[in-house]
């Protein structure tokens, strides 16, 4: 009789037994929920109607692998990790992909220009909502509007697109940008993000 192979569920399963804990809900948990009257101003319950943040939040341990939630990276994380991306990011003037937002920007203060070109519009990705009227990539946004409304759905958008199980689906993320109050459900909407990301 042949031993049925171990899945990636299978291994995960013994190692959150072995260490009590995954390492992401751990963080999750550390910077979420610990939080909870925070968090739960900041978004409430009715806000996502399905996915893994609403379950936990609603503490629904009936099906507890579904709201095995995953934390994104940060919006620094994306501006300098280009090559990361899911879709083109940009490129500098020799063709190749750049490396960080230095590789994209000639000149210092006042005088700095974009030099990348090409890469993902924002405009072509959030249809809906406030548009960019200068039509940038969107990682001329992350480069030059540190802090920004933008500099933090983009970071979303790209999460939901590589993150499995991140916290938001792509759509979520654009009816975000649609309306920062999901119909007044969010208070904060960077708060919000930033509490999705490590």
């Amino acid at each position: 009789m042949s031993k049925k192979p171990e899945t990636n569920k299978d291994l995960k399963a013994e190692n959150a037994t072995e260490n009590g804990i995954s390492s992401s809900r751990r963080q999750f948990t550390k910077t979420g929920l610990l939080a909870s009257p925070v968090l739960m101003s900041v978004v409430s319950r009715p806000v996502f109607g399905v996915g893994c943040l609403s379950n936990m939040l609603s503490g629904n341990l009936s099906e507890p692998d579904r709201g095995e939630c995953n934390l994104g990276l940060s919006p620094g994380y994306w501006k300098e990790h280009p090559e990361a991306w899911p879709m083109a990011a940009g490129f500098k003037p020799d063709g190749t992909v750049p490396t960080s937002c230095n590789d994209c920007l000639a000149g210092n203060g006042h005088s700095t220009n974009w030099i990348c070109n090409g890469g993902a519009l924002f405009n072509s990705y959030f249809t809906t909502g406030p548009q960019d009227s200068l039509n940038r990539s969107m990682l001329e946004i992350l480069c030059t509007e540190e802090g920004s409304d933008e500099f933090h759905i983009i970071a979303a958008l790209l999460n939901a697109m590589t993150v499995p199980n991140y916290v938001l689906t792509v759509d979520q993320v654009k009816a975000l940008w649609a309306d920062p109050t999901l119909g007044g459900q969010i208070a904060n909407f960077k708060a919000f993000l930033d509490s999705t990301w490590t």
